[in-house]
């Protein structure tokens, strides 16, 4: 059954009222019609499976036919650092991350970026905001992922929180899965920063070390940003427990 993210309020006791945005959604790119089925989802815990009464482009009514709880969401709240990389590659972190059950992402700019977000202006932060959504819905999570404004490497830093990891090709001993051993069944939330297109500086590295982050390495072999990303973003929520069934 199809599964659509919705503002909170959205359901009033048996009955919900669609806005816009995602009126034109069900009638005009999916083509539903009224008595059909799907599930609606607002991040509070809770899901309510609906009957579609009257849609329309503006406008789409439903009754609500039961409702229960979301899936959980992951114990450890993973924040995602992100250097910024050219689209569509960035999309696809935020896509993945979404699915892998990232609970915030943060984009980062730090001396290599190529991409300068705030010469684009908040319509790529709006297809940035849809993408997470519609990756919630697809795979299941409870709630969407956090997603913050771009933030300069210092402000970064200074946010992190819990237990932070920095991946980083120049490290050569010390394992991504040395720390996260450690932390297992005693660590709430783990910041995670990975640079950009051809990575973080040796300053920015150390800025981030004076600043709590462990450095590791994720391997051998050198990995695209994005890719280094999200094999980060798996490894930590893998070893953390958090793939179980």
């Amino acid at each position: 059954m199809r599964r659509f993210y919705v503002d909170a309020g959205t359901v009033q006791g048996r009955r919900a009222t669609l806005g816009p945005e995602l009126a034109w959604r069900l009638s005009r790119v999916l083509r539903l019609r009224p008595g059909e089925k799907l599930l609606l989802f607002d991040g509070s815990g809770k899901e309510w499976e609906v009957e579609l009464v009257s849609i329309s482009p503006k406008a789409v009514t439903a009754t609500v036919l039961a409702d229960h709880p979301s899936p959980p969401e992951p114990a450890v709240r993973l924040r995602l650092f992100a250097g910024l990389v050219k689209e569509p590659r960035f999309e696809l972190v935020l896509e993945k991350a979404t699915e892998l059950g990232v609970a915030e992402i943060v984009p980062v700019v730090t001396r290599r970026s190529v991409v300068r977000p705030w010469k684009e202006g908040s319509a790529k932060q709006e297809r940035w905001r849809r993408i997470v959504i519609e990756a919630t819905e697809q795979c299941g999570r409870a709630r969407p992922p956090e997603l913050s404004s771009p933030v300069p490497l210092p402000e970064a830093v200074r946010l992190a929180s819990g237990l932070r990891l920095l991946p980083w090709e120049g490290e050569r001993e010390r394992g991504i899965q040395e720390p996260l051993s450690r932390a297992r069944g005693s660590v709430a939330e783990v910041s995670l920063l990975v640079g950009p297109e051809g990575g973080l500086e040796a300053d920015e590295v150390e800025l981030a070390r004076q600043a709590g982050f462990q450095v590791v390495s994720l391997g051998r072999r050198v990995l695209r940003a994005e890719t280094a990303a999200l094999v980060a973003a798996a490894l930590v929520l893998y070893e953390l427990g958090e793939f179980s069934p």
